[in-house]
């Protein structure tokens, strides 16, 4: 072949994949963003999975003293690591989108998430307000 180059990629381990296989995969195969912390430990899960990793429970309680919301007493250590947006509507299993909350306003909040108002805390933390129950209006 006078120096023609077929479309196609070259593998760390040399050999060439044909562009025939790369569209194959594309096509039957998953991609999922896995971010990794210094130690090669999975940090952000995206929907692949529900439940926090160790790696990210471990950061979690570095960055939380107790349950996210204000005015909860509850320390981290003793909290459910929760999705800031709530799994069921979608919300990803990443490091940058998760925080304690104690069981009661785990389920509170999702419940009734119009008695919550999220707000950044920080660089790496969120928390919530309770707004409390809305009042009735009386006529």
């Amino acid at each position: 072949m006078s120096g023609r180059r077929l479309p196609g990629l070259l593998l760390a381990t040399g050999q060439f994949l044909p562009v025939s296989d790369i569209h194959r995969l594309a096509r039957t195969s998953s991609v999922a963003r896995l971010v990794m912390d210094a130690d090669s430990e999975i940090l952000d899960m995206g929907r692949k999975v529900r439940r926090a990793t160790a790696a990210q429970r471990r950061t979690i309680l570095a960055r939380y003293t107790s349950c996210m919301v204000d005015g909860c007493p509850l320390p981290a250590h003793l909290c459910q690591i929760d999705h800031i947006d709530n799994w069921s509507d979608g919300g990803a299993t990443d490091l940058d989108r998760l925080g304690p909350t104690c069981q009661f306003h785990n389920r509170d909040r999702y419940r009734r998430p119009e008695r919550y108002r999220l707000y950044r805390a920080g660089k790496d933390r969120w928390a919530f307000a309770y707004l409390g129950p809305r009042p009735t209006r009386r006529t």
